[in-house]
């Protein structure tokens, strides 16, 4: 399983703050797995329930600075890679939030 994926070089940035993100939009949380380089878990999708803080803190994902956070609603329940959960929704920094495919 590969951790990381090349992006061709024409296609638009979809991650952080180079994305525009709203409430409605389907997006993949990107987990931090530095503590847990081995984890099979994937990537849980969800939508943007509503905007979270300017500062405070986020699942998985520690908050550097004043960055934005939102509030996820995952398609189906999410087990943290330390094993926590089932989580069914989650406060996440703007950097750990990717659009979602278009299917």
């Amino acid at each position: 399983m590969a951790l990381f994926k090349r992006r061709p070089v024409d296609a638009p940035d979809t991650t952080g703050a180079a994305a525009a993100f709203g409430v409605g939009m389907q997006v993949v949380v990107r987990l931090d797995r530095s503590r847990y380089p081995d984890s099979m878990i994937e990537d849980p999708v969800g939508v943007i329930t509503a905007p979270g803080e300017l500062v405070g803190s986020a699942l998985y994902a520690p908050v550097v600075g004043r960055e934005a956070i939102w509030v996820v609603h995952f398609e189906e329940p999410f087990w943290g890679l330390d094993g926590s959960g089932p989580h069914e929704s989650a406060r996440v920094s703007q950097r750990s939030l990717e659009l979602a495919p278009q299917s």
